[in-house]
């Protein structure tokens, strides 16, 4: 029991700091993605949301992948599939190989029942970075989905 109470612990914080903390060019503590990092790990994803939407919308956010990103998982997490999907779609278009929105996008594929496209995006993550944290993360999203299904 503790041992499965430490690994869903592991799970979650792993999860947390792929949204965005810590692995990007946000990751700094003066880089205006830091506030909304905060409400990302304190799972306010409505809050993270609405904050992005207003940055994405100045020059200097429209630009920014690791916004976009940040935007499709607070999104994907409130369920809205079709708004996180266009935010993976914007952070992709600006930087083909970032590896939090090749992997976020492929859970968000799963859930949406396109299990071909995560595939793809594995494929694609193996091609940027290996055996890369989101690579693993990603495969074994599409082995739950695989066992479930």
């Amino acid at each position: 029991m503790i041992r499965q109470l430490v690994f869903v612990s592991l799970l979650i914080s792993t999860q947390v700091l792929a949204a965005g903390s810590g692995r990007y060019e946000s990751s700094s503590d003066k880089s205006p993605l830091a506030k909304v990092e905060k409400l990302v790990a304190q799972e306010d994803y409505s809050a993270a949301s609405t904050w992005l939407q207003s940055y994405l919308q100045s020059s200097k956010g429209r630009r920014s992948a690791d916004a976009w990103n940040l935007l499709g998982f607070s999104q994907r997490k409130l369920g809205q599939y079709s708004q996180a999907l266009y935010a993976y779609q914007q952070a992709l278009s600006i930087k083909p190989s970032h590896l939090g929105a090749l992997e976020y996008s492929g859970e968000l594929y799963l859930s949406m029942r396109q299990p071909q496209r995560a595939q793809q995006n594995l494929q694609r993550l193996e091609q940027y970075c290996g055996d890369c944290e989101e690579k693993m993360q990603l495969t074994s999203a599409i082995n739950r989905y695989i066992a479930e299904n």
